[in-house]
C-alpha cells in the first residue's frame, strides 16, 4: 500500500504509512484514517518537539489543536489578531512566538509540568536548522508513532 498525504491535517508535508483505508463512496475514492483524534494529538506533540523553528501553518496546527481563535492566541501573546494570521500565512515567527505555542500546548493539552526555565533549556538544546522534512507516520499496536 502507498503512504497518504494527509493534506487535510493542513500541513504541506505529514505522510501516513498504514492506519488508513481508501473507501469508494457515491461520491468518489474516500479516505478512513483509524484514530484521527489521536493521529492529530501525536502531529501536535511532535511539533512541539521538532527541532526546527515552527512554520506558520505549523502554528495555526498547534492554535487549532488548542482550539483557540487567533484572537485568543493573540491575546495571551500580547499580538493582535491580524498578526497572527500574519504568522500563519507565511511570516516570520520570531523565536519567543515560537516557543511560547510549544510551551501552551505542552502545558494545556499534555499537562506537562516542565517550567518555563526547563522548556527553553530544552529547545535551546534542538538543532534549529530550517530544513523542511516529510513527516511520516504510523499505527502501531493500536496507537500512532512518528516513522523514523
Amino acid at each position: 500500500m502507498n503512504a497518504y498525504h494527509y493534506v487535510q491535517c493542513g500541513l504541506d508535508n505529514v505522510w501516513l504509512i498504514n492506519g488508513f483505508e481508501i473507501i469508494e463512496t457515491e461520491y468518489g475514492a474516500s479516505v478512513r484514517i483509524d484514530r484521527a483524534d489521536e493521529l492529530d494529538a501525536t502531529i501536535a506533540a511532535y511539533l512541539t518537539e521538532k527541532s526546527a523553528p515552527l512554520t506558520g501553518q505549523e502554528f495555526r496546527y498547534l492554535r487549532q489543536q488548542l482550539d483557540m481563535s487567533q484572537k485568543r492566541i493573540g491575546e495571551l501573546m500580547g499580538k493582535e489578531a491580524q498578526t497572527v494570521a500574519l504568522w500563519e500565512k507565511g511570516g516570520a515567527l520570531n523565536r519567543d512566538v515560537d516557543f511560547l505555542i510549544r510551551h501552551i500546548y505542552r502545558q494545556t493539552v499534555l499537562n506537562e509540568r516542565r517550567t518555563y526555565i526547563e522548556m527553553v533549556d530544552r529547545l535551546n538544546h534542538l538543532d534549529r536548522a530550517e530544513n523542511a522534512e516529510r513527516l511520516e507516520f504510523r499505527e502501531m499496536t493500536g496507537r500512532w508513532i512518528r516513522a523514523d
